[in-house]
C-alpha cells in the first residue's frame, strides 16, 4: 500500500490529466472547426469579390466595345464615302492648287466627323500611297508628325493588314513607327481600296491615345483602379491604369499559360514571395485580355468581416477551457478526498467518513466507501469479541486444571487446621477461600481497580499464611491515587 501511494505522489496528477484529455478533445476540435469555418467564409467572401471584379472588368470591357464600335463608324464614313475614295485615289495633282484644295475638301469631311467623334479621345489619320496624308486633328496639319507608311509596310504586323479590309487593332509598343509619335496607346489601322478597282490607296490611322485608355481601364468613377492591365496574348502589355507597370506578373509562363488557355476567371499564384490574385476576361474584338491584379497581404483577410467569428471561436474556447477546468475539478476533488480518507484508514484511523454530497456515481461511491468502513470496524468488533471468548475459555480451561490440586491442599490445610483445634485459623481460611473463588471464577473482566486486586491477592495470602504457619510475613502497601486504576485482571 505504501508503494502505491509512493507512486502515485510521482504520477501526474488526475486533475492534470482530465484538463489535458478535455483540452484535447474540445479545444483542438474547436481551433479545427474554427479553421474550416475562416477559410470557408474566406474562400466565400473571396468568391464574391472575384465576381464583383469580374462585373466590373465586364464593364470596361464594354467600355472598350463601345469605342471599338465608334472607331468602326468613324471608320466607315471614310472607307466608303465615294468622294473620300475618289480624291484618295488620286496618284498625283496638277499642281500645287489642287493638292491644297483636295486636302481641304478632306479637311473638312475630317472636321465633320469630328463633331460625332472628336471628343472621345482619338484622332484619324489617312496616309495616302500617293504621298499625301491628312489628320482630324484641329491643327490643320501644322506641325504634326505622320508615320511613314513605306517603312509601316516592312513590319511584320501589315501583312495581315493587306489581307483584308477589316479593321486591325495594333499595339503602339509593337510597332517601331508609331512608336516614335508620343501619346499613343493603340493604333486601329485599315487598308483603304479604290472602291472601283480595288487596288490599295492608302492606309487609315486611328490612334487611341494613352489619357483615353487609362481612363476607361480606370474605371472611370471618382476613385480610378490603378491595378488593371490590356494585354496581348502572348504578355506584352497593350495599356494599363496606372504609369508603373507590373509586366512580369502577366509575363510568368505559369501566369500567361492560366490567362491565355482561358477566356475569363480568375485564380491566385505566387511570384517574388508575394501572394497575387488575378481577375481576367477577354475582348472580343481584339482577343486581348483585360486582367485586375492584386497583391494578397499575409493575414489581409483579418478583417472586421471575420471579428464577429473571431470573437465568437474566442468565447467558445474560452467556455471549452472553464468547461475542460470544472469537469476536471468536479472529478478530481472527490477522488482527492476519497484518496485522503483511505490513507487516513491506512494509518489506522477507522472513524473517518466520507461526505456524500451528490447523488451521482462519486455520492454512490462515497457511501460505499463509508459503508466499507462500517463493515470492517463490525468485522473488527467480531474478531475482538470472538478472541475475548476464546481467552476467557482458554483461563476456564486453566483454572480447570488448578482449581482441583488448588482445592485439595487448601482443604487439607483446613482439616489440619481443625485437628490442631485452631478453629479461628480454619473459619478464616475457609472465609478467604469462599472469597478467592468467587472472584477468579464468578468475574470476566479484562480490566479491574488496584484495589480489587490487591483485596483477592490478600485472600490468597491468608490462605498459604495459615497453610505454612510461621514461613513468612507479608505486608500490603497501596497509594490512595492509585486505588481506582485499572490493570489486567
Amino acid at each position: 500500500m505504501t508503494k502505491i501511494l509512493d507512486k502515485e505522489r510521482f504520477d501526474m496528477k488526475l486533475q492534470k490529466k482530465i484538463l489535458i484529455s478535455n483540452l484535447v478533445l474540445f479545444v483542438c476540435p474547436c481551433l479545427i472547426l474554427f479553421w474550416l469555418i475562416v477559410s470557408l467564409v474566406r474562400q466565400e467572401g473571396n468568391q464574391r469579390l472575384n465576381q464583383s471584379r469580374l462585373v466590373i472588368l465586364d464593364q470596361i470591357n464594354e467600355n472598350l466595345e463601345v469605342t471599338f464600335r465608334n472607331i468602326t463608324a468613324f471608320s466607315d464614313f471614310f472607307f466608303n464615302n465615294p468622294e473620300v475614295n475618289r480624291l484618295l485615289s488620286q496618284r498625283s495633282f496638277k499642281d500645287a492648287y489642287e493638292s491644297v484644295r483636295v486636302g481641304r475638301i478632306i479637311q473638312d469631311y475630317l472636321r465633320e466627323r469630328w463633331v460625332f467623334y472628336g471628343e472621345n479621345g482619338y484622332f484619324l489619320e489617312l496616309l495616302g500611297e500617293n504621298g499625301h496624308n491628312y489628320s482630324s486633328q484641329k491643327d490643320e496639319n501644322v506641325g504634326l508628325v505622320y508615320p511613314d507608311l513605306d517603312k509601316l509596310k516592312e513590319e511584320a504586323w501589315y501583312a495581315d493588314v493587306e489581307k483584308s479590309s477589316r479593321i486591325y487593332y495594333i499595339p503602339v509598343e509593337s510597332s517601331e513607327e508609331f512608336a516614335k509619335i508620343p501619346g499613343g496607346a493603340i493604333r486601329a489601322v485599315r487598308r483603304l481600296i479604290n472602291l472601283n478597282s480595288g487596288r490599295t490607296i492608302g492606309l487609315m490611322n486611328i490612334s487611341i491615345q494613352q489619357e483615353q485608355m487609362q481612363e476607361m481601364l480606370g474605371g472611370r468613377t471618382e476613385k480610378p483602379l490603378e491595378n488593371i492591365y490590356l494585354m496581348e496574348g502572348n504578355g506584352n502589355i497593350v495599356s494599363s491604369a496606372q504609369a508603373e507597370r507590373e509586366e512580369g506578373l502577366v509575363q510568368d509562363p505559369v501566369c500567361l499559360k492560366k490567362l491565355t488557355e482561358n477566356d475569363r476567371g480568375y485564380f491566385q499564384m505566387w511570384m517574388d514571395g508575394m501572394r497575387w490574385q488575378l481577375c481576367f476576361v477577354t475582348n472580343p474584338t481584339t482577343g486581348w485580355k483585360l486582367v485586375m491584379y492584386e497583391n494578397v497581404r499575409a493575414g489581409a483577410w483579418f478583417t472586421d468581416q471575420y471579428l464577429g467569428i473571431v470573437m465568437v471561436a474566442v468565447v467558445f474556447l474560452l467556455l471549452a477551457f472553464l468547461m475542460s477546468w470544472y469537469n476536471a475539478h468536479y472529478i478530481s476533488r472527490p477522488v482527492q478526498r476519497l484518496k485522503d480518507h483511505m490513507l487516513t484508514v491506512y494509518k489506522g484511523d477507522l472513524s473517518v467518513r466520507a461526505e456524500v454530497e451528490t447523488d451521482d456515481e462519486f455520492g454512490q461511491l462515497s457511501r460505499q466507501f463509508n459503508e466499507m468502513i462500517g463493515q470492517i470496524q463490525r468485522l473488527i468488533r467480531q474478531l475482538e469479541e470472538k478472541d475475548e471468548e476464546k481467552r476467557v475459555l482458554e483461563l476456564q480451561a486453566l483454572q480447570a486444571q488448578i482449581s482441583p490440586h488448588f482445592l485439595y491442599n487448601t482443604l487439607a490445610s483446613i482439616r489440619f487446621l481443625l485437628e490442631m483445634d485452631m478453629r479461628d485459623k480454619a473459619s478464616q481460611s475457609l472465609l478467604s477461600l469462599v472469597k478467592f473463588l468467587k472472584s477468579t471464577f464468578s468475574e470476566h473482566r479484562k480490566l479491574i481497580p488496584v484495589q480489587e486486586e490487591l483485596e483477592v491477592l490478600r485472600h490468597y495470602l491468608v490462605l498459604m499464611e495459615n497453610r505454612y504457619q510461621d514461613s513468612f510475613v507479608w505486608d500490603m502497601h497501596m497509594e490512595p491515587e492509585i486505588r481506582e486504576c485499572l490493570v489486567p485482571r
